[in-house]
């Protein structure tokens, strides 16, 4: 049977995964059990000095950018002490895992905290709001929404009916209002920009990864002054503001929420796009925000509102929560219950441009269909769609999914068989340095992010396609034009999360399944389960170009499968990658530069706890614990990369590499490691004499060159 794991009753873990004890703190040098054996290895076959002389190049360059390029903290960190990846990995998605009891320790969502932690905002100040007089207007209407506005004894009931709607009509509106400082730095017309155009700037991001495509001069212009314009946006301030409309997707809240409406006097006029069971509607005035509240029948929404309220039914949205102009920063929709549609044929359901969207469907089978910018996806804002209950498919074109541009975005759907297919930049996917999550609470589950947007590289092999999706991050690099100054923009966090043990099945085009590029950090993140992975080049744990990513399996009998190159635990210029499976019987078909590859002065790690697994594939000196070339960094002093295979717990393993057995070795070419162990306890591997370091190849000399992989 299936353990469906709820996203709202999930309980905090101190550890995750059967290898959780590799990735502890070690002692006073800070430094893991795990990295302590890799520096045991190295010191054993020779080459300690060459990995110590490699973390201090990292830490060196993660100095350096921190000064002039201002990654986020935990990206630098990732780069100049690659053994705190899974570390980082950990604390993203078990911040991304609970809500219920614990959020009643925190003023906002622990989600949208662990979002502001990551990108090194303080929401404290924020949350007391002493200083803000509008988010202090808004935590008061809360108060009185929710029925905490005194100590009467006996309580006052919390309002109800037209009440309810005229207060919840006030928090919309004074939500809208107190967003107004973030952008504040900004023009009229500048902000016009940045809600109304990004569909043209994603346009313009498409044609970039198209090497059939032609950019003009003019659109790198428009490109760079949409860059430089998220700059002025004070995210803490739309966090603040995004924490505060969360609250309307409270479970708390919402479990009441058709009760206390359900006596609400129904209005005698018809209201402008809600075709069906209308209710009422308040707050239309000038100045005001409208509230729609929907019945239990069936009805289709064309039109929009600042809230829209459904108490049921299978309703049609052809709008939903799209917030991208500057009449209505804040949009919300609450649907109630019903097997409902959203279908959007332009930006939507849930999306938003220098505002703020929520969506919330409570229950049922729900369709999400859209194209282009959806399905929670944001630029230089916050959008959340949360879907509680039911099996439903999503389906999109491109940035889109719990998708963003410089912001915050999540998909949150705490449970049921789900089915995610989009084209690229989905599924927990960022562009720029903002966080983006798709996080899925249990079932059986299909994501799908591929087949569309052409190979950039144009020779990643038949059927290749990019991806950009399923826990990537990439920041943008100078050096595309010749005559346009560019703005350069470090990565942020992206990250995709199943959080069940269902069967589930994942495939994903180039640069996908947990991994990142220049300053970003990835996440790929699956908590058991027999499950089926597809990947392309550059896919299951990758960073590259200063970045760092992760691909994590808690348990079961897994099949990975990728194309190309720089696969499940790869590296290449200075990235970190990382691939762990916690258990199982697992079979590896991979590319080059893969298991544990590294190239051009970057670290990677492969391990898996046990079982009879296959490492098909590889079978390069770049790859299964090795380093390929280092032509990119290559001057005294600067050492070539390293790649680590460990292999935990016993089992029938075969490897397609000549010099690995079943044996307990450790072992390398130039610097890589390769440990097949019985032992479970990477503790125990630190004891003396709790295996023996075989050194059963002779040292490359380091004035060789291996071949330089293709990547």
């Amino acid at each position: 049977m299936t353990r469906s794991r709820s996203l709202l009753v999930v309980a905090v873990l101190g550890a995750c995964g059967a290898l959780a004890s590799a990735f502890a703190r070690g002692g006073g040098d800070d430094k893991t059990p795990l990295w302590q054996l890799v520096e045991k290895v190295a010191e054993k076959r020779g080459f300690a000095k060459e990995l110590a002389a490699l973390v201090e190049h990292q830490q060196k360059m993660a100095s350096a950018s921190a000064v002039t390029l201002h990654p986020f903290q935990r990206v630098t960190t990732a780069l100049s002490k690659p053994w705190t990846v899974p570390e980082i990995a950990r604390e993203l998605q078990i911040g991304m895992r609970y809500s219920g009891p614990a959020a009643a320790r925190s003023p906002f969502d622990p989600r949208i905290m662990t979002a502001a932690r990551f990108l090194d905002l303080e929401l404290a100040p924020m949350a007391r709001a002493v200083s803000n007089e509008k988010l202090a207007s808004v935590d008061q209407i809360w108060r009185e929404i929710t029925g905490a506005t005194g100590d009467a004894i006996p309580p006052v009931p919390p309002p109800a009916g037209q009440k309810l709607l005229e207060l919840l009509s006030d928090y919309v509106r004074y939500s809208g209002e107190a967003l107004e400082p973030a952008l504040e730095r900004l023009g009229d017309d500048e902000r016009k920009i940045l809600r109304e155009r990004f569909p043209e700037f994603a346009a313009l991001w498409a044609a970039c990864n198209d090497p059939k495509s032609h950019v003009s001069q003019d659109q790198w212009a428009f490109g760079e002054k949409y860059k430089s314009l998220s700059r002025k946006v004070d995210r803490a301030h739309v966090l603040a503001v995004a924490a505060r409309v969360a609250r309307l997707a409270d479970p708390a809240f919402l479990k009441t929420l058709s009760e206390r409406l359900a006596k609400t006097p129904p209005t005698k006029e018809s209201v402008e796009g809600f075709s069906g069971d209308v209710i009422a509607s308040v707050g239309g005035e000038p100045g005001g925000a409208r509230v729609v509240l929907l019945g239990r029948g069936k009805t289709t929404i064309t039109g929009s509102a600042a809230l829209v309220i459904d108490l049921g039914g299978d309703d049609v949205w052809r709008c939903a929560a799209v917030a991208t102009d500057a009449a209505t920063p804040v949009r919300v929709v609450i649907d109630l219950g019903g097997d409902d549609r959203y279908e959007s044929e332009g930006p939507g359901p849930c999306c938003s441009a220098a505002g703020i969207a929520l969506l919330v469907d409570f229950r049922g089978k729900d369709r999400y269909a859209s194209r282009r910018f959806g399905q929670a996806a944001t630029a230089v804002g916050f959008a959340e769609l949360c879907d509680l209950d039911g099996d439903d498919v999503y389906a999109a074109e491109d940035y889109a999914q719990g998708f963003s541009f410089c912001g915050t975005a999540l998909l949150l759907d705490a449970n049921g068989n789900d089915s995610y297919d989009a084209w690229a930049f989905a599924q927990g996917a960022g562009l720029g340095n903002g966080f983006a999550a798709c996080v899925d609470g249990g079932g059986n589950d299909k994501y799908v992010a591929n087949g569309h947007w052409p190979d950039v590289y144009g020779d990643s092999g038949p059927g290749s396609f990019q991806g950009l999706s399923q826990g990537y991050s990439t920041g943008i690099r100078q050096g595309r034009s010749d005559n346009v100054a560019e703005v350069e923009i470090p990565g942020g966090f992206a990250a995709l999360l199943d959080l069940g043990d269902g069967k589930d099945f994942y495939d994903s085009g180039n640069f996908s399944q947990g991994g990142a590029y220049f300053f970003g950090f990835g996440l790929m993140y699956d908590d058991g389960g027999d499950d089926v992975n597809h990947g392309y080049r550059y896919s299951q744990g990758f960073g590259v170009h200063q970045a760092a990513g992760m691909r994590w399996d808690a348990g079961g009998n897994d099949v990975y499968v990728t194309k190309c190159a720089a696969n499940c635990g790869a590296a290449w210029d200075e990235g970190v990658g990382f691939f762990v499976d916690d258990s199982g019987n697992d079979q590896y078909d991979v590319g080059g530069l893969a298991l544990g590859g590294a190239a051009e002065t970057a670290v990677a790690v492969f391990i898996d706890g046990g079982g009879n697994d296959r490492y098909g594939g590889g079978g390069g000196n770049d790859s299964q614990g090795g380093s390929g070339a280092g032509d990119y960094h290559e001057k005294e002093g600067v050492p070539q990369s390293l790649g680590v295979l460990i292999d935990m717990g016993g089992g029938t393993d075969t490897f397609t590499r000549p010099d690995r057995d079943g044996a307990t070795v450790a072992t390398g070419d130039r610097y890589g490691i390769f440990v097949h162990s019985k032992e479970k306890d990477v503790e125990k591997l630190l004891t003396p004499g709790a295996f023996s370091l075989a050194i059963n190849a002779k040292p490359v000399p380091k004035s060789d060159k291996p071949a330089k992989p293709k990547h």
